[in-house]
């Protein structure tokens, strides 16, 4: 038999007021016969109905449905058990299939209701069950979206409370019109675009989509619009040090670009995007210009508050982790903003074949989305699916608060807890089925108002936090009226401990420098005056023996000197000499033409130092600065590598 049965006669179909018509003509004195020929009623129908009718209260015509007829479970506990997973569900803990068909073979053995013998040998209620207990209370399997703890539980009546306040606080004491309550925000585009579907062979198993790359790089655009349904033109900030103006070619037209090295906002990148603002919307102290934003901290700074104090600008912050509800931009904007984005740069991937796309080409796709995104429709909406404007602070319903409950704590100082009374625990859905009651186990408690009637609340309840809150030296960040005088003095304190907190890390940090300069220079001083043996690179300081001036120093004696000998070679700088080993060349009356050598690094203490020949290090110098004449070297040989590098046998 099929799972959805579909009707292919009539019978059984006849209203139940026709047929108590014609039951009532037949108890007149006609027959069976000819009523149900007149009234074109089943005779086998119409008979059966007028003998049941006389033993008891029909309701309905025909059988009764299988489905009804073999239900595990009564009306009232099944509503019941739908109600409770769907509280699940919107406390974002919903269970999955295989639990609930747990759960329902759980709340049948808690109430001594009987079931199919397949529920037990499997351990949980039968797929049919199931498919048709979906059915008949609007329930269905969804992949839910995975949602953070800190999004689900601060979207919550207190601090949305807390928002619409401070709202209601700067709309009735600056009265802004429509056209001057404004929100910003920024969200990033990259130069990889995400694929959407495409037409295909049916039952292949992998479907493919050219993109310009694996990750893409970055670009933030900002943007601003007010509740009238207008935008401000767009700000870009590009991942590069230096900003060049093609950077902006096909943008809206109006915007303005900028670079920082990640290409993420920062505090002096917003002061920038204010004085934009100010120009475009022409604010001022007479004109003022309401501004919600969120708290990220870029957005909070001295230079941004300073300009807004000056430009009439009024800054309201919404709580941390309710952007998704709050801010109109994320509401209704900027879901169609990505969408359109991806269509333009998709376009241009399969217009420019094999071509790689950078981010020249973002300004021309943001363009193309900005126009069809930020629609007066999509950006009114935003305002008024937030309860910004229209003002309504009731915008959002109980349910939307639900996955909140969760972490909502009773005050312990109003509420102390009473003596006695042990906490509650939450019941696990066990795999074994208890045993039933001895007292009620002829009977089935199938009602709700049973006495003993196990709920399915009983044995899952509703999630909730029993750990307390911990207590950390963070500051709590909430909705704020930025330029409120007593908030501005807040944020000045916090700049200014900040500023000699990172004063007194830097002076500590080239204390610890200076420090380990002089005694590296120390220890490099100790290294160089210790045996020839030891691992002193070249160049190295002078030595005491040649630590005399010049007039006092005796000549050294070099008169033998020819070419194809190594010598110490002195050069002095301002402070210092420096001693190399070069291999002469050339020399004329009283100057020499050396190429010279350079330590090769890593060699331990243990072993002779060992030197190589660098290209292009040749110098000229004059015949007094040689100060040694060197024996003639070994190579260390072994490979032709080796065969460059030269050990000197003293």
């Amino acid at each position: 038999m099929p799972r959805t049965y579909r009707r292919k006669t009539s019978w059984g179909s006849t209203p139940l007021e026709e047929i108590e018509r014609a039951a009532s003509e037949v108890k007149g004195g006609k027959s069976i016969r000819s009523v149900a020929k007149e009234r074109q009623i089943d005779r086998s129908t119409l008979r059966r109905y007028i003998k049941k009718r006389d033993t008891q209260e029909v309701k309905s015509v025909g059988y009764s449905g299988t489905a009804s007829a073999k239900r595990v479970f009564s009306e009232e506990v099944e509503k019941e058990l739908a109600e409770h997973i769907k509280k699940l569900a919107e406390q974002f803990h919903g269970i999955s299939p295989k639990k609930c068909r747990e759960l329902a073979l759980e709340l049948a053995g808690r109430n001594n209701i009987p079931t199919p013998s397949n529920w037990t040998e499997k351990g949980l209620a039968g797929k049919e069950w199931f498919k048709n207990f979906l059915a008949r209370h609007h329930l269905s399997c969804r992949m839910p979206e995975a949602t953070s703890l800190g999004r689900a539980t601060a979207f919550n009546k207190t601090t949305v409370g807390e928002f619409f306040d401070n709202l209601a606080k700067v709309i009735d004491r600056y009265k802004f019109p429509p056209n001057m309550i404004f929100n910003v925000d920024e969200t990033g585009v990259t130069t990889v675009q995400t694929p959407k579907q495409v037409v295909a062979e049916k039952g292949k198993k992998q479907v493919g989509s050219i993109t310009s790359a694996e990750r893409g790089e970055l670009v933030t655009v900002v943007c601003a619009v007010n509740a009238t349904g207008n935008a401000v033109p767009p700000m870009f900030i590009f991942p590069r040090v230096r900003y060049k103006d093609h950077f902006i070619a096909g943008a809206p037209p109006g915007s303005i670009g900028t670079t920082t090295r990640s290409g993420w906002i920062s505090e002096d990148v917003f002061v920038v995007f204010l004085e934009h603002l100010v120009q475009q919307t022409k604010c001022s102290p007479d004109l003022p210009l309401l501004l919600i934003m969120d708290n990220h901290e870029a957005h909070i700074s001295l230079k941004a508050l300073d300009i807004a104090k000056t430009s009439g600008i009024v800054m309201l912050t919404i709580p941390p982790h309710t952007s998704h509800r709050l801010q109109p931009l994320d509401k209704c904007v900027y879901g169609p903003f990505k969408t359109y984005y991806n269509r333009a740069l998709d376009g241009w991937m399969r217009s420019n074949p094999g071509k790689t796309a950078s981010i020249y080409q973002i300004a021309g796709c943001v363009n193309d989305a900005f126009m069809s995104a930020m629609t007066p429709r999509n950006i009114s909406s935003g305002f008024r699916a937030t309860g910004i404007f229209p003002y309504n602070r009731d915008i959002f319903s109980d349910a939307e608060f639900e996955p909140s409950m969760v972490s909502d704590r009773p005050n312990l100082e109003q509420q102390p807890a009473a003596e006695g009374v042990a906490p509650v625990v939450s019941a696990s859905l066990s795999a074994e089925l208890p045993s039933p009651d001895p007292v009620h186990a002829c009977g089935s408690r199938s009602d709700p108002n049973h006495a003993r009637y196990v709920s399915p609340t009983d044995i899952l309840p509703l999630p909730k936090s029993q750990q307390p809150r911990k207590q950390t030296n963070r500051k709590r960040v909430k909705t704020r009226i930025l330029t409120d005088t007593p908030e501005k003095q807040a944020i000045e304190r916090a700049h200014e401990e900040k500023t000699n907190k990172l004063k007194g890390k830097k002076e500590i940090i080239h204390k610890k420098q200076g420090m380990w300069k002089r005694k590296q220079t120390q220890t490099k001083i100790a290294v160089e005056s210790s045996s020839e043996e030891s691992d002193v690179p070249i160049p190295f300081e002078d030595t005491s023996e040649y630590e005399s001036s010049s007039d006092e120093r005796s000549e050294p004696d070099v008169s033998d000197l020819v070419v194809g000998d190594f010598v110490i070679v002195r050069f002095a700088s301002k402070s210092r000499s420096h001693h190399y080993i070069g291999l002469v060349d050339s020399f004329a009356d009283n100057e020499v033409s050396a190429r010279f050598l350079r330590r090769i690094r890593g060699i331990t203490s243990s072993k002779k130092p060992t030197f190589v020949f660098k290209e292009n290090d040749e110098a000229s110098f004059p015949r007094k600065d040689v100060l040694k004449k060197l024996p003639q070297p070994q190579q260390a040989g072994g490979t032709a590598r080796r065969e460059q590098q030269f050990i000197f046998p003293c």
